[in-house]
């Protein structure tokens, strides 16, 4: 049957059927493929396992075993550097040193007769070795407390010969301090000596200056007293550095014999590792040869699939893809103007899409509809964005910490405002405003705290000015302004007291304020008429000089200055 003929069974001229039975057939083919994948990789995931199990963590316990007894005789030849063992028990550090080793050791199985002597050499050479390590830290623990002994001795000595030193001398013989303090000192040289000509020297330097000590007469009670002493912590010095230079000679001796036993003891355990090691690789080379075949195997499966995907892509393509193509080709020429023949062969989806193409003008025509919608959105969001920069140009113009406007906006309102009060007549007034002992405030409450401050007072200057026509503003730092247009100065001067009533009745706590709570000065400026002569900045700077007067006159006050001539 060809597949022409096979495609006229009706079931079979549905477009989903035909390419539900494509994919199943490759989905088939998929199943069966990854079973046998998964099959394959069971069986290299048990061969491993095996390898893990039975070589490789052989192998890993053999190189830890090799490794511990190197560490073992690393940590020994540490003690006897840094002399670390004080007054511990050498026993107790032995078996805490070797319990990593025989743990290892008592995991390990021979699987060999190879093996089997290798293990044994290893048992043979432990015992030894760790008897050997107890016996070298005990004389590393004995030669340290021959230390502290030596250490006890020469802060002895040194308290003794202290007071006879010529930065501590209060005894006024000045041989007797001479002697003392040389004595200590060639004592002191006699413990950094080494060589034994070195030593004779020094002893001999030792023996001279005992003999001058002794030798002295017409001496205290307390100096003969510390002559003794010293004497005595002499001879004891020099018995205890020939006990520690032989604890010294006898350590060296057993840290070489330590050492020999630990690699007789490491290099055993090297040659089981590499026993173990060596299967372990056999074992591998064979587990390499597996995956080998079954990679090959895969591949092969791969081929097939590939060849099965391209024998559904030319049905899918031949049957399906051309048939669209025509179809958007068809559907492209009604777009420009150009119509053609709708294809409406067969009796699929394809066929169903040709017969619904009509009513692509109406889709069209509700697609213009949105279009405009979407256009009106648009209109609205430009709006919206107008009302946020109208928003963010009021931010710009107000005080953030406050909430009032700031000094870019008071000048804009005074370079609007002034001209149509010069062309009224009108007057104006300006009141400086500053908050008293702000710094003290800050520097005892706290920069938050301040602020905290300059927003209350922000709030209360604006609840006396709210009724006015005029303009409040934050200057700058803890410093107000007030504009106010068409008031007389007796006015002005109401309207600062009336300022400097509110900030006292409000009382804002300052424990470092005269007042003990917050106040502020006033300095009010006013030109009659508003005339172009008295210009802005004149007035402001007339209403700062009025509060610099203010300030000078003990602050929480209300100084008003009047410019009458033309400037």
């Amino acid at each position: 049957m060809s597949p022409n003929s096979l495609f006229t069974i009706p079931l079979l001229q549905k477009l989903g059927v035909r390419l539900n039975l494509i994919l199943l057939g490759i989905i088939l083919f998929f199943l069966i493929s990854s079973g046998y994948g998964i099959w394959t990789l069971q069986q290299q995931s048990a061969q491993f396992k095996t390898i893990t199990q039975t070589y490789y963590d052989r192998a890993m316990l053999a190189a830890e075993l090799s490794r511990d007894a190197e560490l073992i005789a690393t940590k020994a030849m540490e003690q006897t550097v840094t002399q670390r063992l004080s007054s511990i028990d050498a026993n107790i550090l032995q078996n805490d040193i070797t319990r990593t080793f025989t743990v290892a050791r008592d995991r390990l199985t021979a699987q060999s007769s190879e093996e089997r002597t290798v293990l044994a050499n290893i048992d043979r050479l432990t015992q030894p070795y760790f008897n050997q390590l107890t016996t070298f830290y005990t004389l590393i623990e004995h030669q340290q407390r021959l230390k502290q002994k030596m250490d006890t001795l020469n802060f002895v000595r040194v308290k003794l010969t202290t007071p006879y030193s010529p930065e501590f001398k209060e005894i006024n013989t000045e041989t007797f301090d001479a002697l003392m303090t040389s004595a200590s000192n060639v004592t002191l040289q006699l413990l950094d000596a080494h060589s034994p000509g070195l030593i004779a020297r020094r002893d001999s330097k030792i023996n001279s200056a005992i003999v001058a000590l002794l030798s002295l007469s017409a001496l205290d009670e307390s100096q003969k007293r510390d002559r003794d002493a010293l004497v005595a912590n002499i001879n004891q010095t020099r018995e205890l550095k020939e006990q520690l230079d032989q604890s010294r000679l006898e350590t060296l001796a057993a840290m070489r014999k330590t050492r020999l036993q630990a690699q007789r003891l490491s290099s055993v355990c090297f040659d089981f590792y590499l026993l173990v090691k060596a299967r372990a690789q056999n074992a591998s080379q064979k587990h390499s040869q597996l995956i080998e075949r079954v990679t090959l195997q895969i591949a092969l499966f791969s081929s097939a699939f590939l060849g099965l995907i391209g024998v559904a892509y030319w049905l899918i393509r031949h049957y399906i893809v051309r048939r669209l193509n025509r179809l958007s080709f068809v559907m492209s020429q009604h777009a420009i103007g150009h119509p053609e023949r709708i294809p409406e062969d067969g009796n699929d989806e394809i066929t169903v899409i040709s017969k619904t193409f009509a009513q692509f003008v109406a889709a069209n025509n509700l697609a213009q509809d949105e279009a405009q919608r979407a256009k009106k959105v648009a209109e609205k969001a430009n709006e919206r964005l107008r009302e946020l920069n109208t928003i963010l140009h009021q931010q710009s113009n107000t005080d953030e910490l406050t909430q009032i406007p700031n000094r870019r906006s008071f000048f804009h309102w005074l370079n609007t405002t002034g001209p149509e009060l010069v062309s009224k007549g009108q007057s104006l007034s300006i009141a400086m405003i500053d908050v008293d002992w702000f710094k003290s405030y800050n520097d005892h409450y706290g920069h938050q705290a301040g602020d905290i401050c300059l927003h209350q007072v922000a709030q209360l200057l604006r609840g006396v000015t709210k009724e006015s026509s005029g303009m409040l503003a934050r200057y700058g730092g803890e410093e107000f302004i007030v504009a106010i247009p068409d008031i007389s100065p007796e006015q002005a001067n109401t309207f600062g007291q009336a300022i400097l009533d509110a900030i006292e009745h409000a009382h804002i706590p300052h424990g470092y304020s005269p007042k003990h709570h917050i106040t502020v000065s006033i300095g009010v400026s006013t030109a009659y008429e508003a005339c172009a002569d008295h210009s802005c900045e004149k007035l402001i700077s007339a209403a700062d000089q009025a509060l610099y007067e203010a300030k000078a006159l003990g602050r929480a006050s209300v100084v008003s200055l009047v410019m009458k001539d033309t400037l």
